[in-house]
C-alpha cells in the first residue's frame, strides 16, 4: 500500500483539521438528437447536453486508511469494487498521477440521477464529475483538454472503445454536430420548443445493436448504405433546421430518423409503442435514441404545456420515466432567474 495513505491528515493538506475540504464535481448526461447508427459508418450525428439528468461527485478526506466509494451499486473499498467501476478506478489514477497530487486515503460519494445503460452518457458523466471533485478538493484546476483526454481514458476501460461524443457533450454545454473523420463542432441550441426524454426501463443494447447493423449489411450493402446516406442526409437538414431555429421541420427530420432506424432493426415494440404515443398526443417528432433495442425516446414539443400532455402519453404507453428540457435559451435564462 502506498505509504502515503498511513500519513496523518495534517501532513498532507494545509487546510485546518476542523475545516476538511470536500471537493465537488457535477456533469451531466447527453442525448443523441440525431444520427444514431450511420454516425458508426462517418456520417454526422448531433448530440446535446441534457442538463435535467446529473450525477454529483463528492471527495472527502476518508475516515479509513484506505479510499472509500459510496455510489448506489458499490459502497466500500474502492480498491475491491467491482469490475465494471474500474473506469472510475483509472480515472481517479491518472487524476492523481497526472496531477503530481498527493495520494492520502479519500471517501468518493456519487450520487447520480442518470440511469444506467440508456445510452445517455453516464459512465462519461461520473468520469467527468469524479475528475472535476478531485480537481476541486486538492484546490487545481483542469483545462477541458485534460479533463477529456482522462475521461476518454477511462471510456476505453467501460466500452473498450469510444468515439468521444459522451466525454465532449457531458463536460460542456454546447450541442455537438460529430462526424469521425472530422472535428467535432460545437455550437448553441436555441429553439422555442421543450424536449421529451422518455426511459422505456430496458437496457440499451448498443453493442447488440451496432453489431446486428453490421452484419445486415454484410447481406444487404445497397440498402444498409443507403439508410446510412439518408440518415446523414437528415441530420444535415436538422442541422439547418436548428439555425433556422425551426423546431416543426426539426420534429419531422427526427419522425423520419425513426423510420430508418425502425428499418434497420434497431427499435423495437416497445420503443415503437412509446414514440407513437408521443405522435399520438401531437408531437412535432418523435424517435428513439441512442442504440436502441432498448433505452430511452424522445419526442419535440412546441411548448411546457404540451411537452407535459405527450410524457403523460409516453408514461401510459410503459415509459418508467420522462424528462422535460427547455430548449429556448431566452426561457432558461428566465427560469433560472425565477429560481
Amino acid at each position: 500500500m502506498d505509504q502515503s495513505f498511513d500519513k496523518p491528515y495534517s501532513s498532507w493538506t494545509s487546510r485546518p483539521l476542523d475545516k476538511k475540504p470536500t471537493g465537488l464535481g457535477i456533469a451531466h448526461s447527453k442525448i443523441i438528437l440525431m444520427g444514431e447508427h450511420a454516425v458508426v459508418y462517418d456520417h454526422p450525428a448531433i448530440a446535446i447536453p441534457f442538463k435535467t439528468c446529473q450525477v454529483q461527485v463528492k471527495v472527502q478526506p476518508s475516515a479509513f486508511s484506505y479510499t472509500t466509494i459510496d455510489c448506489p451499486y458499490y459502497k466500500g473499498r474502492f480498491e475491491q469494487a467491482p469490475d465494471h467501476l474500474n473506469n472510475l478506478k483509472m480515472a481517479l489514477q491518472l487524476t492523481l498521477d497526472s496531477k503530481q497530487l498527493p495520494k492520502p486515503p479519500l471517501h468518493i460519494e456519487i450520487l447520480s440521477e442518470i440511469p444506467q445503460e440508456r445510452g445517455m452518457g453516464s459512465s462519461a458523466a461520473v468520469s467527468v464529475a469524479l475528475i472535476r471533485a478531485v480537481c476541486d478538493f486538492y484546490g487545481k484546476t483542469i483545462n477541458d483538454y485534460h479533463l477529456r483526454m482522462i475521461t476518454n481514458e477511462a471510456e476505453v476501460i467501460a466500452h473498450q472503445s469510444t468515439s468521444g461524443i459522451d466525454t465532449l457533450v457531458t463536460s460542456s454545454n454546447r450541442s455537438i454536430i460529430y462526424r469521425k473523420s472530422q472535428q467535432a463542432r460545437d455550437f448553441d441550441l436555441d429553439l422555442k420548443a421543450y424536449l421529451v426524454v422518455a426511459d422505456s426501463g430496458q437496457i440499451g443494447q448498443t453493442k447488440l445493436a451496432v453489431n446486428h447493423v453490421a452484419q445486415l449489411r454484410q447481406s444487404k450493402a445497397n440498402f444498409v448504405n443507403g439508410a446510412m446516406e439518408t440518415i446523414g442526409s437528415f441530420v444535415r437538414q436538422a442541422f439547418l433546421a436548428i439555425r433556422k431555429k425551426d423546431p416543426f421541420e426539426l420534429g419531422r427530420l427526427m419522425t423520419y430518423n425513426h423510420y430508418y432506424l425502425n428499418q434497420l432493426g434497431v427499435s423495437n415494440a416497445s420503443l415503437d409503442h412509446i414514440v407513437n404515443a408521443a405522435w399520438l398526443a401531437g408531437a412535432l417528432g418523435a424517435k428513439l435514441t441512442g442504440g436502441g433495442m432498448g433505452g430511452c425516446v424522445i419526442a419535440l414539443a412546441k411548448d411546457q404545456a404540451h411537452a407535459q400532455m405527450i410524457a403523460e402519453s409516453m408514461e401510459e404507453a410503459g415509459a418508467e420515466k420522462t424528462w422535460l428540457l427547455n430548449l429556448s435559451k431566452e426561457e432558461q435564462a428566465k427560469e433560472s432567474h425565477h429560481d
